[in-house]
């Protein structure tokens, strides 16, 4: 694990990647990371994240995206992302629907390290005609139909979380949105974190086997939540909705 300033992300993320993002929607967001990837030359960006918000539409905003894989990209209660569906329906920017099954599946067999998971859970699905990460297979011992749902390798993974040690480890304190296994699989770790501070084994939430660099930055995650240190601002989060017309 390498401790970096928040300058020196733009050195590390190249254009044309596939990053993957933690947090969920108003929660826990790096966005302190996103605004750094926002205002350097990357672009051609695939983002992968369960459900986006403002760090999906700061890097849309900006054109930096040419593709996204989310289940979900908005605010909770106070909308989805207008900028966003924008930028889709007028073929800006490309968008594959996932399910979290297909999430987490995708990011539990790139962590694994095999090619694709089985799966019976979305069988009768229609999701096969819309993501191209799964299709229907055969089970070989029944002869039963599955679904083979596709590893996913990212990149690079982006992750805001409240602790990290001097060693590198990691501790989110609360349940985590797959960030485990979307750091096994990914091939670049990078991880913002409210403070250095000394970890008990029964805290470390990722090891630092999967960490690679570290950048410690109080409210990283703001205006988005982050559990035990500030809650999502809901009135910032608004002016920004505001600002931009959505």
């Amino acid at each position: 694990m390498k401790q970096i300033n928040l300058s020196d992300v733009n050195k590390i993320i190249k254009s044309d990647s596939t990053i993957a993002i933690g947090g969920f929607t108003i929660n826990r967001k790096p966005i302190a990371i996103i605004k750094e990837i926002a205002k350097s030359n990357v672009e051609n960006i695939n983002l992968y994240t369960l459900a986006g918000a403002l760090d999906v539409d700061l890097l849309v905003e900006k054109s930096k995206v040419k593709k996204i894989l989310s289940a979900y990209v908005g605010y909770e209660g106070l909308g989805l992302s207008k900028l966003t569906r924008k930028a889709v329906e007028s073929k800006k920017v490309i968008f594959e629907d996932l399910t979290e099954i297909l999430y987490y599946l995708n990011l539990k067999a790139g962590a694994m390290g095999v090619s694709f998971i089985p799966t019976e859970s979305i069988i009768n699905s229609d999701i096969f005609k819309i993501n191209s990460s799964c299709e229907k297979i055969k089970n070989w011992f029944n002869k039963k139909s599955l679904c083979g749902v596709k590893a996913i390798n990212p990149d690079f993974c982006i992750i805001h979380a409240q602790k990290a040690d001097k060693f590198g480890n990691i501790s989110i304190e609360e349940p985590d949105f797959s960030e485990k296994e979307m750091a096994q699989a990914s091939k670049v770790r990078i991880f913002s974190v409210e403070e250095i501070s000394g970890l008990k084994p029964k805290e470390v939430t990722i090891p630092k086997e999967f960490v690679d660099y570290v950048v410690v930055t109080k409210k990283g995650a703001f205006p988005t939540g982050c559990k035990n240190y500030y809650s999502p601002d809901i009135k910032n989060i608004l002016k920004y909705l505001d600002k931009n017309g959505k």
